[in-house]
């Protein structure tokens, strides 16, 4: 990276609905746990615990409404006037006793500005598989100062945070392949299998399949290599001779980042 360039810094961002990679801010509401590790700021959302009972609070609400009550009746109050600004307050009480926060959400500032900075995953798959290969490149980021004779610790840090965000570009288009290999498995029609139209339907479902396949591979590519570069770095500290391990691993990541960037 030459001075002129900014580092490169990803962030991701958890809740219990999707995970967002960025090169720009992400946010996460209701104080989220922050992890700072190499080029990567990682925030999750906190799960919400079980929520305290709600009857002390209708109690204290109940015994203010009394007081103020008889405050006003003492005062010489109309009793109609009472009466309303007794229901009102319990209403409103109520209201914001048993009212739900809502749960923490990811929250992206300049997505709609920058869209393409942006990535999104929701399905329960891709969540998982991402998080995975993001405890993968941590494991490797921790091990990267035992190996700095062979790999820069900074270009290294930077180099895992740019897989991981080309692994959420690839996971973000198997997502999208996976919502039409759902709408494809439909019953197929009982027209003329000669026909222009449905030989035309067979490619198109055969081309989905291919770009399903070049995912996986893709994916499985990515992982292989930071698995690799996790494991030959772990080794490395009793086993000289993983060094050559850990260049081969760093070296394919560089590949995957740059066939694309």
């Amino acid at each position: 990276m030459s001075p002129s360039e900014p580092a490169f810094h990803l962030w991701i961002a958890v809740d219990e609905a999707r995970v967002m990679t960025a090169l720009a801010p992400l946010k996460v509401t209701r104080s989220p746990l922050r992890h700072e590790w190499g080029s990567i700021t990682d925030l999750r959302a906190v799960p919400a615990g079980p929520e305290s009972s709600k009857v002390p609070g209708v109690i204290v609400l109940c015994a203010v409404a009394m007081l103020v009550s008889a405050v006003l009746c003492g005062s010489g109050a109309p009793v109609l006037v009472v009466l309303f600004l007794v229901a009102l307050l319990l209403a409103l009480g109520l209201a914001g006793i048993m009212s739900k926060k809502p749960p923490p959400q990811v929250e992206a500032p300049d997505q709609a500005a920058f869209p393409n900075l942006h990535h999104t995953l929701t399905g329960s798959e891709e969540r998982e598989d991402f998080l995975d290969l993001v405890e993968l490149a941590e494991r490797a980021g921790r091990a990267l100062p035992g190996v700095s004779p062979v790999v820069d610790g900074t270009e290294g840090a930077e180099l895992l945070a740019q897989v991981l965000w080309e692994a959420s570009d690839v996971l973000s288009r198997r997502q999208q392949l996976r919502t039409q290999l759902r709408r494809q498995q439909q019953p197929a029609t009982t027209g003329d299998a000669s026909s222009r139209v449905s030989q035309a339907l067979t490619e198109q479902r055969r081309r989905v399949s291919g770009l399903w396949g070049e995912t996986e591979a893709e994916l499985a590519r990515i992982r292989d290599a930071l698995e690799l570069a996790a494991v030959a770095a772990e080794n490395a500290a009793h086993d000289p001779s993983a060094g050559e391990a850990v260049r081969e691993a760093y070296r394919e990541l560089a590949d995957v980042y740059g066939e694309r960037y």
